[in-house]
């Protein structure tokens, strides 16, 4: 996997071609560059904890656990190498069973977690008590053979004479987990004592952007600049958008749905004012990856095994749109699509500034 960073080629705000070198400011827009797409802040990210680990190419959202501070060098499931196993100095990565909602997390009863008790608080309040069981492992022959099995306990609060069924929160608010039991066990189920427990770090699972997370619009440009625009895209054809250009879902995860279409002659100004017709695109995918829709089932078993593997314990959608990024992958071509979408060939974009629109 290529880690290396390179200067973006046009503004991820309005699809402008930047000049070479390595541009701070879009000329056209005025918008500021960095390595990669603008993405919108979550709501109250004041205090969001994030760190880099090695199963993912995207920052992660520390969430709690028995470290003070987050750490880079968390060992997620999986990926410890060593014939002993992790000792007390050493912090293990560990993702509570959540699925992503706007602007925060959620964690429900009977997906990962399971209420264990309720209490009376304080004006008129009760106090519901969710816990998940989740299990830290060593890459396979490494580790000893021990797995580290760990309890995390969630609280949440509702209103006297009110049930929940789970609990929600917010990016950037204290995190309601935390550590309530870890402990070693052997190949056989057995526990074992004598060897002292690492520092556990409790992790979000990895939350990809996709196009309603992304600050960018669709430009409208010429024909001839959209011919330069494509340059060295995979996606050279005409495409019409399927949907529109609000995100969808789709076999690939959240994105933009393309068809191919054959360009018609060009009208005159009378039939652009007075005759609607679809808006033609040209589309920027430089690294897509190809699939046989009628095969993707096949490759989504395999998709979620290898996050399985990673302790990565995630919903399809996803386990697809992590594992595309992990590999780096800027798109998605099914071919065999006709049954589905009644045309042969089908693109799933992930951001608008993969877009433009011809005029």
């Amino acid at each position: 996997m290529d880690n290396t960073h390179r200067s973006p080629r046009f503004c991820p705000h309005c699809g402008a071609l930047l000049p070479p070198g390595d541009p701070k400011f879009c000329i056209e827009c005025g918008h500021a560059l960095s390595a990669g797409p603008a993405i919108m802040p979550p709501p109250s990210s004041a205090g969001r904890m994030t760190v880099r680990l090695p199963n993912a190419r995207v920052e992660q959202s520390v969430i709690g656990g028995t470290v003070k501070l987050p750490s880079s060098g968390a060992i997620p499931p999986g990926m410890w190498v060593l014939d002993e196993p992790p000792s007390a100095q050493t912090v293990v990565a560990i993702y509570a069973p959540l699925r992503a909602v706007v602007g925060g997390w959620s964690g429900l009863s009977g997906q990962g977690w399971r209420r264990t008790e309720r209490q009376a608080r304080a004006g008129s309040q009760m106090a519901f008590t969710f816990v998940a069981e989740r299990v830290w492992f060593p890459a396979p022959g490494c580790g000893g053979g021990l797995q580290l099995h760990v309890t995390i306990a969630a609280t949440a609060q509702a209103h006297e004479g009110r049930e929940r069924l789970g609990f929600r929160y917010r990016e950037g608010d204290d995190s309601p987990m935390e550590v309530a039991h870890a402990e070693w066990r052997a190949g056989d189920g057995k526990t074992v004592v004598e060897h002292p427990i690492p520092a556990i770090q409790i992790m979000a699972p990895p939350r990809i952007p996709r196009v309603s997370d992304i600050r960018e619009t669709i430009r409208q440009v010429s024909r001839s600049e959209a011919d330069r625009w494509v340059d060295g895209s995979v996606t050279r054809g005409i495409y019409q958008l399927m949907g529109g250009d609000v995100q969808q879902r789709t076999p690939a995860g959240r994105g933009l749905l393309l068809v191919e279409v054959v360009e018609t002659e060009r009208r005159n100004w009378l039939q652009r004012l007075f005759v609607l017709t679809p808006s033609h695109y040209r589309a920027r995918i430089e690294r897509p990856f190809t699939a046989e829709l009628g095969q993707w089932k096949q490759k989504v078993n395999e998709i979620q095994r290898e996050a399985a593997s990673l302790g990565l314990d995630i919903e399809t959608d996803a386990a697809v749109e992590w594992w595309l990024d992990r590999y780096g992958y800027d798109g998605v071509i099914f071919t065999g699509a006709r049954q589905r979408y009644h045309y042969d060939h089908v693109i799933v974009a992930f951001r608008r500034g993969q877009l433009v629109r011809v005029r």
